[in-house]
């Protein structure tokens, strides 16, 4: 369960009272950080006027469109920021400005902080991508060769993604494609595919 502050209608007073941090505007209950998720994070300020730059890691930027609240992460402590405009600069970087920071000099403070949003704010494909990330360590059962290996790294090219899979030895790169996977048990971390007709046999001699 997270703990509920209240949302800062100006910069955070950063000394807690009994582990709850009081603001001047309304109650805002933060989840707990496996609810949250890591968007980007704080590289420079835009403006005068309390804008910030935030370097976005996403291949869907335009979905965080209508995003209303961030956590900005201050001191190890998150702090819950209600958004008051928000504009994309690049396919990787947006202007953020955030409601109770006005002044360049509480802003630049925040630079280099950390921007997290609730995981139900998260674009799909960044969910997806963040999940494939995940799948190094799991075991690799393919239809026709049974256990193959275990994926020792996921290749995140945007054009073409791949499974890197360790097999007695040797490495085979595996598209990461939904044609190709059959099932994902994260329980028992294993993943289940169907390999090109051949690829296997290429990568281990066959």
């Amino acid at each position: 369960m997270g703990s509920r502050v209240r949302v800062p209608s100006g910069p955070p007073d950063l000394t807690p009272s009994k582990g709850v941090f009081c603001f001047t505007t309304f109650a805002f209950m933060i989840p707990s950080s496996e609810d949250l998720y890591q968007l980007g994070y704080i590289s420079k300020l835009h403006g005068f006027k309390g804008e910030l730059t935030v370097s976005v890691d996403s291949r869907e930027i335009n979905s965080y469109e209508g995003l209303e609240h961030v956590f900005i992460e201050v001191k190890g402590i998150l702090i819950p920021y209600q958004v008051g405009t928000l504009e994309f600069k690049t396919n990787s970087t947006m202007k953020l400005k955030v409601d109770g920071i006005d002044r360049e000099d509480d802003a630049r403070k925040l630079i280099g902080a950390k921007v997290f949003i609730h995981r139900s704010d998260i674009a799909e494909s960044d969910e997806m991508r963040e999940m494939l990330m995940n799948l190094t360590g799991f075991m690799v059962i393919d239809s026709r060769h049974g256990e193959i290996g275990t994926i020792t790294d996921v290749d995140d090219n945007p054009v073409n993604p791949l499974l890197k899979i360790e097999s007695n030895g040797k490495e085979i790169l595996l598209p990461l494609q939904d044609q190709f996977i059959s099932a994902i048990d994260q329980e028992n971390k294993i993943i289940a595919i169907s390999a090109p007709e051949g690829l296997i046999d290429f990568y281990l001699g066959l």
